[in-house]
């Protein structure tokens, strides 16, 4: 449920906002970041890493799990979109929208 959500929003995210608003970038930053979800999560059940998904009042209530999720999503989406369907862009603008799935992905992994 958790992956489907952060596909979700990182596709609402990059729709929003109209330098990402393309169909290719888009369809690929979301199975990017189902991806990532997906690798993230198995690492932490594989590592027993339960003691992560504690909420921080000095991290803005965030957990390093959350926290994670956002790392791992912002570096499967610039790796996939630099090698794939923007690789002729400029790098701030693969880094920017990679930057919007990770916050993305972090904002749904704090609330889900």
């Amino acid at each position: 449920m958790g992956a489907v959500l952060t596909g979700s929003a990182v596709a609402l995210v990059l729709y929003a906002w109209p330098r990402s608003r393309q169909g290719r970038r888009i369809v690929v930053a979301t199975i990017a970041a189902v991806g990532a979800f997906l690798v993230w999560r198995a690492a932490l059940v594989i590592a027993n890493g339960s003691n992560l998904d504690i909420d921080y009042d000095v991290l803005l209530g965030l957990s390093f799990e959350d926290i994670g999720s956002g790392i791992m999503v912002f570096v499967f989406t610039a790796l996939a979109l630099g090698l794939g369907p923007d690789r002729a862009e400029a790098a701030r603008r693969v880094v920017a929208c990679a930057g919007l799935a990770g916050l993305a992905a972090m904002v749904v992994d704090r609330f889900v």
